[in-house]
């Protein structure tokens, strides 16, 4: 049984949330999924599942449109079996763990976004009661995790605390921390019973010390990030150490594309800027997310390059 929410969840967020095979033919192909769970203080969590199509020319803006007109005639057609499959979910973890869960206010809804880049969006959102265990004033996610959980490539997870609440920790360790929120991207299997989250009012003595605790994490990152700045530009031909403007992450991935005719393959960003795989995919995702880079997948290797300058 513990295994068995999590195939579910898989096939949840793996389908992109889409329903039927007709659909499938009618629906965009996906370029990422962001899944956000927004905790409250009963225990009670908003769960957003937006599906994003990226839309590089107007032709694709228009199909996108079409498809739009035809998601709002027949939103049933869409929104239907995503409740029977979230039901199965809820009522999954439900019997496993012996908490009374339901599935409430599912919806769906589809848009454009225009900034930074052009996006084709579907959001399917639902309220998943009894989501946090409770202990005391603490509030406790994971345990309907079971079996574990999973991300694909240049997904991501967001997770993120009460009103009034801090987070207290985080297992396994996020790739971001930020007012009250902690983000995972893909690819990421997590174990049985993960992401785990725990939150407590904000100020009491746990959190605080959490507080230190995730201040200390940030500022080890800050002056590892300062330290791969210093290297690379030691590295450089034209900028000695210490000198010149101190540049971010994008930066770096900007500059080095320029001294490579303006493409390179994501691995070999990851080694020329002594990065883990895991920041050059997150650093190489946001460029791409603020149409800075674009990002194509050529077999098994992300190849990076500069955008044309007349799609800019």
């Amino acid at each position: 049984m513990r295994n068995a929410l999590i195939v579910v969840l898989l096939g949840l967020l793996l389908a992109s949330a889409v329903p039927t095979a007709d659909a499938l033919q009618e629906s965009p192909d996906a370029d990422n999924t962001v899944t956000r769970i927004d905790v409250r203080a009963d225990g009670d969590a908003r769960w957003t599942v937006t599906v994003r199509t990226r839309l590089r020319t107007d032709a694709d803006v228009r199909d996108y449109r079409a498809f739009q007109e035809r998601f709002r005639e027949n939103t049933s057609r869409y929104l239907d079996p995503f409740r029977d499959r979230i039901n199965g979910v809820v009522a999954t973890a439900a019997d496993d763990i012996g908490r009374d869960m339901r599935a409430t206010n599912v919806s769906a809804s589809t848009s454009i976004q225009e900034v930074p880049r052009r996006w084709g969006v579907v959001s399917y959102e639902f309220t998943w009661t009894a989501f946090a265990a409770t202990d005391g004033d603490t509030l406790r996610t994971g345990d309907v995790f079971a079996g574990g959980f999973f991300i694909a490539t240049n997904d991501t997870l967001v997770v993120s605390a009460p009103p009034g609440y801090a987070i207290a920790s985080a297992t396994p360790a996020p790739d971001e921390t930020e007012a009250g929120t902690v983000r995972w991207d893909g690819r990421r299997e997590f174990a049985d019973g993960r992401p785990n989250v725990a939150f407590e009012p904000a100020g009491s003595e746990n959190s605080g010390d959490t507080g230190v605790t995730l201040l200390a994490v940030a500022l080890l990152g800050v002056l590892a990030l300062g330290g791969g700045a210093l290297a690379y530009r030691r590295r450089g031909d034209d900028t000695a150490a210490g000198s010149g403007p101190i540049l971010t992450d994008g930066d770096r991935v900007e500059q080095l594309l320029r001294e490579r005719d303006g493409r390179a393959k994501q691995s070999e960003i990851a080694e020329a800027l002594d990065w883990s795989a895991s920041k050059t995919s997150r650093t190489v995702s946001r460029l791409a997310d603020e149409d800075r880079v674009e990002k194509l997948r050529i077999g098994r290797e992300n190849v990076v390059s500069l955008p044309d300058e007349d799609e800019q």
